[in-house]
């Protein structure tokens, strides 16, 4: 039995998404190449580590929450929790301090240094020989795969560290460590705990590149064991989708904390004449603003699935999918109010593909600060500045959610004919940045907007039957058809 190093040939986005990345964590480096204080690099630490153990550990059953981790870790004890979950809490955090401290010294990666981790999350674990090569046969529960026999898993090793040291420049680093994570679980060389090594491993692997560790999270377990199944049939192209999409969290987890440090630093300096109480409420007047902002894009996530779901009903020769990503946190929202640096702004991607014609178009609704500004007036005349030219006074700055398109792994504008723009809030209500038709514009000019805040369900139906009118050529008449049936089984337009 010898592993067979899958044959990657990845998607035009895929491939897309992973040189946007690489471009996102040159950027990520050359900020941190700057100089970061001491606490703010303590504090990245802390929280990648207390998110790392939860999530690592509650993928291979263990029933601590993120804040009782987080409890453990800061030297508690949790009575109502069985002892072995806080061993394996704090045997995974001492692992990955190790593993830090290996990065920092330029440890090479080499089969004595997963034994060392083995060992240390291990060690405290009844019945397990930590530090050590299985000595019995074991199998992959779900799985079809059967591990090699337990006498051939140190030549198994050594393989897969030749081929790395020989082939490491020949893939992107996201490509290559989901290849040696795959490769590593395949081998499955210890009796237990080779989920936790194997993602230390692919960390230990990143961090080396540069790149930030990843956290595969508790609610990606069933893509995440999916995909590594679909690795040992060859294909590695959801388990290198799945690293991508985790890493850009990573990135957002790094860039919130710089962007927080320079916050504060900027609020200290532009507060520092006021009081306290002060201070705090216009804090306050953010966070309420942000969480109606937040509930309404979520309403607005909502009635764009329910939408998807009566049209794939209707129409199946064109299939509708939608993925989702995080909605903005509010350290990520503040960021873009202030214009700092966010590179994970996507909130959803709608794909639509006609299996007749296998024809694609991918529509991303992605965040972005909106400049806003209003013509001055006195005495019922449009002021002019001292240039002549009509005085506008600058608005507070908006948070929206734009349209962009994706076809061939390319970006595209989309197109013109479509008149939803954006989407946000107005007072607390769902608010559309509609193309107003009535208002002549050149080709170069940027449409006029109306803003729309009454029936977003007929909004969102309205955008997808453009969608299938201008992509894909679905006629009006079947349009109608769609619509009426949808109103009938009770589909919601406000």
């Amino acid at each position: 039995m010898i592993y067979k190093v899958p044959e990657v040939r990845l998607p035009i986005e895929v491939e897309e998404n992973l040189k946007n990345i690489e471009k996102v964590i040159d950027d990520l480096n050359r900020r941190r190449d700057k100089g970061l204080s001491a606490d703010l690099l303590e504090n990245l630490k802390k929280q990648l580590l207390i998110k790392h153990v939860y999530h690592s550990n509650a993928i291979e059953g263990n029933k601590l929450s993120l804040r009782e981790t987080e409890l453990i870790l800061n030297g508690m004890v949790i009575n109502e929790r069985p002892l072995k979950d806080e061993i394996e809490a704090r045997s995974l955090a001492n692992a990955t301090d190790y593993l830090y401290k290996l990065i920092d010294g330029r440890e090479p990666l080499t089969k004595r240094t997963i034994l060392e981790l083995h060992g240390l999350i291990m060690k405290e674990i009844p019945g397990i020989n930590s530090g050590q090569f299985r000595k019995d046969e074991v199998q992959i529960k779900g799985s079809e795969h059967n591990p090699p026999h337990f006498n051939d898993v140190d030549a198994h090793m050594d393989e897969m560290f030749q081929w790395m040291n020989r082939n490491s420049h020949k893939y992107p680093p996201l490509v290559m460590g989901s290849i040696l994570h795959h490769w590593l679980t395949w081998i499955h060389p210890f009796s237990d705990g080779n989920g936790r090594v194997s993602r230390l491993f692919l960390n230990f692997f990143l961090l080396q590149k540069g790149y930030p560790e990843i956290i595969i999270k508790i609610s990606d377990r069933d893509n995440y064991y999916n995909s590594l199944i679909a690795g040992d049939k060859g294909d590695l192209t959801n388990l290198i989708e799945l690293v991508s999409d985790n890493i850009r969290e990573s990135i957002a987890i790094y860039e919130e904390l710089i962007n927080e440090d320079q916050r504060q630093k900027s609020w200290l300096e532009k507060y520092k004449s006021i009081s306290s109480d002060q201070y705090e409420a216009a804090k306050s007047q953010h966070s309420f603003q942000y969480e109606v902002w937040k509930n309404q894009l979520n309403v607005f996530k909502t009635l764009l699935k329910e939408n998807i779901q009566g049209v794939n009903s209707l129409l199946p020769q064109i299939d509708i999918s939608i993925k989702e990503y995080e909605i903005l946190s509010f350290s990520q929202y503040l960021d873009l109010l202030e214009d700092r640096k966010v590179s994970n702004t996507w909130y959803l991607s709608v794909r639509f593909h006609d299996n007749r014609f296998h024809k694609t178009f991918t529509t991303i609704f992605f965040f972005e600060r909106l400049y806003r500004s209003k013509v001055l007036h006195f005495l019922g005349v449009d002021a002019k500045d001292h240039r002549g030219k009509t005085a506008r006074k600058d608005l507070p700055p908006q948070i929206k959610l734009y349209l962009g398109g994706r076809q061939n792994g390319e970006s595209i504008e989309m197109d013109r004919r479509v008149d939803l723009v954006n989407i946000g809030t107005w007072k607390d209500q769902l608010s559309f940045g509609i193309v107003d038709r009535k208002v002549k514009r050149d080709e170069n000019q940027k449409p006029k907007l109306d803003s729309k805040t009454d029936n977003p369900g007929i909004v969102i139906r309205h955008f997808i039957d453009q969608i299938l009118e201008y992509y894909f050529e679905v006629k009006p008449d079947i349009k109608r058809a769609i619509t009426s049936h949808m109103r009938r089984q009770g589909f919601r337009s406000s």
